[in-house]
């Protein structure tokens, strides 16, 4: 169903506003991602850590 959404969302993206907009969509969007892996990473740490002592 999101991945549905997303595509949709896309296809009216490039086909209404061009290619930059899309461009500044998927920085955003991989941005996003990278930080959530970021904090996910952090969060693992942090417990692994908590688990030592």
């Amino acid at each position: 169903m999101t991945t549905a959404f997303i595509l949709l969302a896309l296809a009216l993206i490039i086909t209404f506003a061009g290619p930059t907009l899309l461009f500044i969509c998927v920085g955003y969007a991989d941005y996003m991602l990278e930080r959530r892996r970021h904090l996910l990473a952090l969060k693992h740490a942090v417990r692994r850590r908590s688990d030592e002592h």
